[in-house]
């Protein structure tokens, strides 16, 4: 669900960095790996928690900061053998059942973040060549300028950073593509190529009462962002009132939610399995292949369509191609 362990992100054999950027944080010697480990080991999990604001720029970029890592082998035991495209590519996998999924915008607010900032919009247009490669987790190499500036002109024009909605609707979705959506677009085209089961694709699309980003002006949802789905998979009570059962669509819903995982689940297909659920006694979706590439546009209604933001993951593929 909105997450993928294959994108544009670079990959790595340790994340040293980071440890010394913890030591850093929390007042430790960086001069080893033996000096940091020891002087962590004093500190308590609340100073380490509360360390973690300094791993980001001001308006939380990267949002993803550890990533996957392929060990060297130096005889020990390794967590990761190999890089995950290679296994998929190999059929060194546990292969199952898959279903996958993106919401519609993701990540879209965290243009909001930007924009409605001046500190941050102005340094944003000032250092783009080194704040855009991290906000959009670019790897971090020779390509990684003139890939932001390409990415700056399919999604802004090649513009500066202004706050309007031209805008915040490009700088959204290049921060929704970035963190999730081209990476699930891979990973997807990389399983219904290789695994030996079913691919089901979704789009969540469904737009209720509650949202991770509710308009400010508002108090409303405008659109669907990253985990909606799970308000009416799991609930979410912490943020979320509880959608008791009745007659509306949200409650309508998580029956749907419910009873497609249910099914897949038990059958290694959503599809409904009998008579016994009539909110799926529309549905009727296909896996996804190489071919036709369907998906499930999953809003107030059942839609089967085909190539999911294709449109905009070409630039992606361009920049870091790779053979499927």
């Amino acid at each position: 669900i909105s997450g993928s362990p294959i994108s544009q992100v670079a990959d790595t054999h340790d994340l040293k960095y980071l440890a010394v950027k913890q030591a850093e944080l929390l007042g430790c010697p960086t001069n080893n790996s033996k000096a940091i480990v020891d002087c962590l080991k004093t500190k308590t999990f609340r100073e380490i928690g509360n360390s973690l604001e300094g791993f980001f720029l001001p308006g939380y970029d990267p949002v993803l900061v550890w990533s996957p890592v392929v060990e060297l082998d130096f005889g020990q035991e390794r967590f990761l053998t190999m890089k995950p495209v290679d296994a998929v590519r190999q059929k060194k996998m546990h292969a199952v059942p898959f279903i996958i999924s993106q919401t519609q915008a993701e990540f879209f607010w965290k243009a909001f973040t930007v924009l409605r900032n001046q500190t941050i919009l102005d340094s944003m247009n000032a250092e783009w060549d080194r704040l855009a490669p991290i906000a959009f987790i670019l790897p971090k190499d020779k390509t990684a300028i003139p890939s932001a500036n390409r990415l700056r002109q399919a999604f802004l024009d090649g513009k500066q950073l202004v706050n309007d909605t031209f805008t915040a609707d490009g700088l959204g979705k290049l921060y929704g593509d970035s963190l999730i959506g081209f990476g699930v677009h891979r990973m997807a085209n990389l399983m219904c190529r290789h695994s030996p089961h079913k691919v089901y694709y979704y789009e969540f699309a469904y737009v209720g009462n509650h949202s991770h980003y509710e308009d400010p002006t508002t108090g409303k949802p405008i659109v669907a962002a990253h985990h909606d789905d799970l308000i009416y998979l799991f609930s979410l009570p912490a943020s979320f009132p509880i959608i008791s059962a009745s007659d509306t669509l949200d409650s309508l819903l998580v029956d749907r939610m419910t009873a497609i995982y249910y099914n897949f689940a038990i059958h290694g297909d959503p599809n409904p399995h009998g008579d016994g659920f009539p909110e799926l006694s529309s549905l009727h979706w296909p896996p996804m292949t190489p071919s036709k590439r369907e998906y499930l546009h999953l809003g107030s209604q059942f839609q089967v369509r085909e190539r999911l933001f294709e449109d905009r993951f070409n630039v992606w593929e361009e920049l870091y191609p790779i053979q499927y």
